[in-house]
């Protein structure tokens, strides 16, 4: 008979046995605490014993997915710990915006160092988010669909490194004088006034920016170092950047409902810049052949006035050409930025093969194959998709002849041209009037 007080050990049918002895309860409660940091819902676990309930409210981490804003703030009323390092609150149902600013007070009673409150569903009535004064966060993210976002009347956020705010409108003028720490700062979708964007922050060093239909953009930041903007442009757009210690800028315009063309064929989709420090600036058009274009809204010269550097020497050019020649409005970028060092073309793949009418704009000018232009900086050619056209091979001997100090040309021609077709053959005899060129064409990816 065993000992009194002992309990039975038995067969657990798995050929081990278990002597029905509460061990996880007999653990140090420093360790108990790190088995809590590790459960997503620490709050449940209390189901294991009397001495894990309640446990968790001494958690330094408290993490809340799928639940209720009243029961979120009923749980943060509990915790006895010490100020929270990390609250993250998901709301997955609507929910209206003063039961958000309800549970923003009570967290910030807890003060914690990381806080993100999210929802993905649209509001449950309309009105304003109420931010408190969150004197101790050092990185804040809120991203409540279609809320709008009140600053503190008193206050500021004295910590705060880190602001991520996601489809909530804000008034920046008002909000970002509050934060005098700020080093990144990412604004989605999320900008009040809807037409202007001004951020001058001294400790600025990211910056993220995506918005719908900004008409100004002022940035002064004299330390920032990364930018990523992307803009879906219906007007002109006035920029004006100062950030002289900037290494690395991705600046994406999307043209969707204003016609930024060259004359009644080429309109602009995209207008991409991109910069990484030690690298060469570059700029990446996305340009398609739409016969018919009204009048256009924007001109190239007024689509680089929207970039923040206008000093770029890589030009890449994606072109849908739908069978209409390119080379005029090549060249006509090319007098407009005569300092390209390297031009890249990729001419994309008509799903039907199409050709143009007789006296379509795109030969216009009708002298284009015999003008001069100066291309004294073009060093580097790459073109990807020609066919061997007429009007291409034209392109390529007037190129050669204006980039008077070119060093290398490479073509690699559409899958539908052979070695052995008379298209490829003429791109070779013209290769050999420039031997002081290196030229490579390539024909199905092999040389």
């Amino acid at each position: 008979m065993p000992p009194q007080g002992s309990r039975r050990r038995t067969d657990d049918g798995d050929g081990g046995a278990d002597d029905g002895m509460d061990r996880l309860s007999d653990l140090p409660e420093e360790l108990r605490l790190q088995i809590l940091g590790s459960v997503r819902e620490a709050a449940c676990i209390s189901v294991l014993s009397r001495r894990w309930r309640g446990l968790w409210t001494g958690l330094p981490e408290l993490t809340f997915r799928g639940v209720g804003t009243d029961s979120v703030e009923a749980a943060l009323a509990q915790h006895t710990g010490p100020a929270l390092d990390l609250l993250d609150v998901r709301v997955e149902a609507a929910v209206a915006p003063e039961r958000v600013s309800s549970l923003l007070r009570a967290a910030a009673r807890l003060a914690p160092k990381v806080l993100t409150i999210a929802g993905d569903c649209g509001p449950k009535g309309k009105g304003t988010i109420n931010l408190p004064c969150l004197d101790r966060t050092a990185s804040l993210t809120i991203s409540m669909w279609e809320m709008s976002l009140a600053p503190p009347p008193a206050g500021e956020f004295a910590a705060l490194t880190t602001l991520s705010v996601v489809s909530c409108q804000i008034d920046l003028e008002a909000l970002l004088p509050l934060c005098p720490c700020l080093r990144v700062l990412v604004l989605h979708n999320c900008i009040e006034s809807m037409t202007d964007a001004i951020v001058h922050l001294p400790l600025l060093e990211e910056l993220d920016l995506k918005h719908h239909y900004l008409e100004h953009i002022d940035i002064e930041a004299p330390v920032l170092k990364k930018v990523k903007v992307q803009l879906l442009v219906d007007e002109e757009l006035s920029v004006s950047f100062s950030a002289p210690m900037v290494e690395q800028i991705e600046w994406y315009i999307i043209y969707e409902d204003i016609d930024v063309a060259f004359g009644p064929l080429w309109r602009v989709d995209t207008v991409f810049e991109h910069r990484v420090q030690g690298q060469p600036p570059c700029v990446e058009i996305q340009l398609r052949a739409e016969p018919g274009l009204p009048d256009q809204d924007l001109d190239f010269a007024q689509v680089i006035a929207q970039l923040p550097f206008a000093n770029f020497s890589v030009l890449d050019l994606n072109i849908f050409a739908e069978g209409h020649a390119f080379g005029p409005m090549v060249f006509h970028l090319l007098r407009i930025r005569p300092v390209i060092q390297r031009l890249r073309l990729f001419v994309e793949e008509d799903a039907v093969e199409k050709t143009c009418s007789t006296n379509c704009p795109c030969e216009q000018p009708n002298n284009w194959r015999s003008e001069t232009v100066a291309s004294t900086d073009l060093e580097v050619v790459e073109i990807v998709g020609l066919k061997g056209e007429d009007h291409e091979i034209d392109f390529l001997e007037l190129l050669l002849r204006c980039a008077t100090v070119l060093k290398r040309m490479t073509i690699r021609l559409s899958d539908l041209v052979s070695p052995s077709k008379s298209e490829c053959k003429k791109i070779r005899r013209i290769f050999k009037e420039y031997p002081n060129v290196e030229c490579d064409v390539y024909c199905n990816c092999s040389k």
